[in-house]
């Protein structure tokens, strides 16, 4: 399930746009889930994202609480977590389509389109501010963000050889 704070339209349009098998929730005001989770960020208005799996008995088995809008949680952590639990594979979800609602993009969604530019952007740039960064710490918050965007970039490469541009 995802949860963001676009109505359902929104939602419902990039899962089409993206080919996603996931639920969303919205959230508008973050008090569904945003703030139960402590996921939300009061200054923007929005979720921070979080990674959250639960075992079948509801325990918590894996929590990543990013720290802002742009850190995004590495998926490799999660699925240890969810493969630890030694669970069998599901079948993939029909794909949600909640009744009456029909998909109206944003004019501020992440299209295909626009992914490569925009990772590619962050790449260059935070691998050029790592080198000017002269505390270690803070190189390495660079350099984290560098990795997310190589990761998504790869990722990226992987759905769009299942989704090529004709397709999507």
């Amino acid at each position: 399930m995802l949860a963001s704070v676009d109505p359902p339209e929104v939602q419902l349009a990039m899962d089409e746009t993206w080919h996603l098998p996931f639920r969303w929730v919205s959230d508008p005001d973050g008090t569904r889930l945003a703030r139960p989770l402590a996921a939300w960020d009061d200054d923007a208005s929005i979720f921070r994202p979080v990674v959250l799996a639960l075992a079948p008995d509801g325990r918590e088995v894996f929590r990543e609480l990013s720290r802002d809008f742009t850190d995004r949680p590495d998926d490799e952590p999660v699925l240890a977590a969810l493969e630890g639990l030694g669970l069998p594979a599901l079948p993939d979800p029909a794909p949600w389509r909640p009744e009456g609602v029909r998909p109206e993009p944003s004019e501020r969604a992440f299209t295909p389109e626009r992914f490569i530019s925009y990772f590619r952007a962050i790449k260059m740039n935070t691998t050029a501010l790592a080198g000017r960064m002269v505390d270690e710490r803070d190189r390495h918050e660079v350099q984290q963000e560098t990795a997310m965007a190589t990761s998504f970039l790869d990722a990226f490469d992987a759905w769009r050889a299942e989704h090529p541009p004709g397709r999507q």
